[in-house]
C-alpha cells in the first residue's frame, strides 16, 4: 500500500503541487489521537524532502487552526519530534515559520515529553532568529513574546538565556512600528524574567519521551512496516534526537564540562551490568584516544555517572573538562559522523580508525550503542548522535584467517625504537606526571603532537605502559638494562604483543627470523579491515623497521 511520504513525494516531483497539499489534507482529519495517520504524517515529516516538509507543515498550520476540539498532546509531541529529529532545514526554509504553528499549541512547556525538545527547539530558533529572513526572524520572535509564559518553564542555563536575549535585543531594535515593537519587548520581558527564576525539578525528563516513542512505536506496529519501513526509520531518527536532547540536558542540569549520553542496546537483551559497563569502559577508552591528540588535555578525567534513567540502558555520563577542552573533545567526536573514510587526512583517518575499532568491540558483544556529546558551546549543545550502526558493515568482513584480528590500535605508528626507548624512560622518571612526560618528550627535535601520540601507543603496544599511560613492570626492568638488552627485550615484547602475536600466526612462522618484513603490507590488509588502504602502507612501514631491528638482536 502507498503511504502519503510517497504519494506527495511523487506528485511533488510531477510538480502537482496543489495535489500534493490535497493529499497532506486528507491525512489529518484526526488530531485527536495517535493513530496510523499520524505516525503516517510524522513520517513525511521526519523522511520527506524539504518541500514536503514545507507543505505539511504549512497545511497543518491551517489544519490546527480550524480544530475546535482539543488536540491530542502525544500527536503534537510526535509531530514537533518527527521535525527537529531532520538535520537539514536550511536558515532560510519557510518551514521556520510554519512550525510556530506546531509550537503554539503546546500550552504546558513543563511536561517532560516537551521540555526535553526545548534544547533543540532552542537551537532551531536561535538559527532562525540569527540566520533566517527577516520574515522569519520576527515570526520566530513574535512565538517567543507572546507564548513565552509557558515556553519559559522548560529547562535552560543563564548562558543559554544570555544568548537567546542578544539576538531577540539585536532583532528588536530593528523593528519600527513602535506599538508592536512594546508589546513584542514586553513578552520578551516576561520569558527572560520567567525563565531566571525558574528551576526544573521533573525526573521524569530523563525518560518519558522514549516512553511515549515506544508507545508509539509497538514492536507489532514495526514488525508489519515490513515494505517502506518508513516507522522504523521514523523512530530511529527521533530515538536519535532523544539521546541528543539527553546529552544537552546533561550539560543543562548537571556541571560544566562535557556531558555524554549513552544508550545501549542488545537484541539478545543480556543488558547484565557488567556487559553494559563493559561498553562504557570501550567508549570511555575511545576518548582518550581522541583526548591523545588534543594538546590542551594532558590526561583525560573518566567518565562519571550523572544520571542513570530507570528501566532502560540509558545512561548520561560527565567528563570534568574545562571550557575549551570540552569544546575541542566534544568536536572531534562530532566529526565522526561525517568523516570520510578514505585515508586521504591523516587526522580524520587516526580518528576513523579507533572510532572502528570501538565498534569492533562493542559488536563483539553483539551491542548497538548510541551516543552523543554536549557541552556550553551553543554550537555543540545539541550534537547529533553516532551509532554502531553507522558503520559500513563492508569493513568487517572477516579476514581471509579469520581466527586472525587485530584492532587499528593494536598496530604501531612510530618507527624509531630509540624514540620508544625515551619515552619509556620518561615513564619511569615521571610515573605520576603525565604533563611532565608529554612536555619533556615534545622538546626532542622533529616530535609533534601527533608524534606524541604515535610513540605513547607505542609504548602501549609494547607493554610498558597500561591504558592509562602508567609504567609497567615491563618497563621498570627495561629502564635498567643495557642498550642492547633494551632490544632483545623490546623484541620479546612484540612477539607477545596483539600485532606481533598476529603477525607470527598468520605467516605460520616457528621462528622470529621466518617472517618476512615485505609481508607487512599484506599481513595489515587481511587482519586488520578497519585501516585504509593508505594506513595500512604507512603502519606496514612501521612494523618492516621494527622487524628489521628485532631479528638483528633475536
Amino acid at each position: 500500500m502507498t503511504t502519503i511520504l510517497a504519494n506527495v513525494q511523487q506528485l511533488l516531483d510531477s510538480g502537482n503541487i496543489d495535489g500534493a497539499r490535497e493529499e497532506v489534507a486528507k491525512s489529518l482529519n484526526n488530531l485527536k489521537a495517535v493513530d496510523a495517520s499520524i505516525r503516517d504524517f510524522a513520517a513525511l515529516l521526519a523522511l520527506g524532502s524539504e518541500n514536503a516538509l514545507e507543505i505539511g507543515l504549512g497545511v497543518l498550520g491551517r489544519e490546527l487552526l480550524k480544530k475546535d476540539e482539543e488536540v491530542n498532546i502525544e500527536a503534537i509531541w510526535l509531530l514537533l519530534a518527527a521535525v527537529l529529529s531532520r538535520q537539514n532545514i536550511t536558515p532560510d526554509s519557510p518551514s521556520r515559520i510554519s512550525i510556530l504553528g506546531l509550537t503554539s499549541c503546546i500550552e504546558n512547556w513543563e511536561l517532560p515529553i516537551f521540555a526535553l525538545l526545548t534544547p533543540a527547539l532552542d537551537s532551531f530558533f536561535q538559527v532562525s532568529l540569527s540566520e533566517g529572513s527577516p520574515l522569519i526572524a520576527e515570526q520566530t520572535l513574535d512565538f517567543i513574546a507572546t507564548w513565552g509564559e509557558s515556553y519559559a518553564k522548560a529547562p535552560r542555563t543563564k548562558k543559554q538565556l544570555k544568548e537567546l536575549k542578544s539576538l531577540t535585543t539585536s532583532l528588536l531594535d530593528k523593528v519600527d512600528d513602535l506599538e508592536l515593537k512594546d508589546e513584542w519587548a514586553e513578552g520578551l520581558d516576561t520569558f527572560f524574567q520567567s525563565a531566571d527564576d525558574r528551576k526544573y525539578s521533573d525526573e521524569r525528563i530523563w525518560s518519558a519521551a522514549s516512553d511515549l516513542l515506544k508507545k508509539i512505536y509497538t514492536s507489532k506496529i514495526l514488525n508489519n512496516d515490513t515494505e517502506s519501513k518508513k516507522y522504523s526509520r521514523t523512530k530511529e531518527n527521533i530515538s536519535r534526537l532523544i539521546i541528543s536532547s539527553l546529552a544537552a540536558l546533561g550539560t543543562i542540569l548537571g556541571d560544566d564540562g562535557l556531558s555524554v549520553a549513552v544508550r545501549i542496546n542488545n537484541p539478545k537483551e543480556n543488558n547484565s551490568w557488567s556487559v553494559v559497563a563493559s561498553a562504557i569502559d570501550k567508549l570511555e577508552r575511545l576518548f582518550q584516544e581522541v583526548a591523545d591528540v588534543i594538546p590542551s588535555i594532558s590526561k583525560l578525567p573518566k567518565f562519571t555517572p550523572a544520571q542513570a534513567i530507570p528501566g532502560s540502558w540509558t545512561i548520561i555520563l560527565h567528563i570534568s573538562l574545562n571550557s575549551n577542552q570540552s569544546t575541542e573533545l566534544a568536536t572531534a567526536i562530532k566529526s565522526i559522523s561525517s568523516i570520510e573514510y578514505n585515508g586521504e587526512n591523516e587526522n580524520n583517518s587516526s580518528l576513523a580508525d579507533s572510532w572502528r575499532d570501538c565498534v569492533a568491540r562493542l559488536k563483539q558483544d553483539d551491542l548497538r550503542v548510541y551516543m552523543a556529546v554536549s557541552t556550553n558551546d551553543p554550537k555543540l549543545r545539541v550534537v547529533r548522535s553516532i551509532s554502531t550502526e553507522d558503520i559500513d558493515k563492508v569493513n568487517f568482513q572477516e579476514s581471509v584467517q579469520p581466527n586472525i584480528r587485530v584492532l587499528s590500535r593494536d598496530v604501531p605508528q612510530a618507527d624509531n625504537l630509540e624514540r620508544v626507548l625515551d619515552f619509556a624512560s620518561l615513564l619511569i622518571q615521571y610515573p605520576s606526571s603525565p604533563q611532565i612526560v608529554r612536555q619533556k618528550f615534545s622538546e626532542i627535535e622533529g616530535i609533534t603532537d601527533r608524534q606524541l601520540s604515535y610513540y605513547r601507543r607505542a609504548v602501549e603496544i609494547l607493554g610498558l605502559a597500561d591504558e592509562r599511560g602508567r609504567p609497567t613492570t615491563a618497563c621498570s626492568i627495561l629502564n635498567r638494562l643495557s642498550i642492547e638488552a633494551k632490544m632483545r627485550f623490546l623484541t620479546y615484547q612484540f612477539i607477545s604483543s596483539n600485532v606481533g602475536a598476529a603477525w607470527f600466526n598468520w605467516q605460520s612462522a616457528n621462528d622470529l627470523s621466518e617472517i618476512q618484513p615485505e609481508t607487512a603490507v599484506t599481513f595489515l590488509t587481511e587482519v586488520c579491515p578497519s585501516l585504509s588502504e593508505s594506513t595500512a602502507r604507512r603502519r606496514a612501514q612501521t612494523l618492516e623497521s621494527w622487524l628489521k631491528i628485532f631479528i638483528e638482536y633475536w
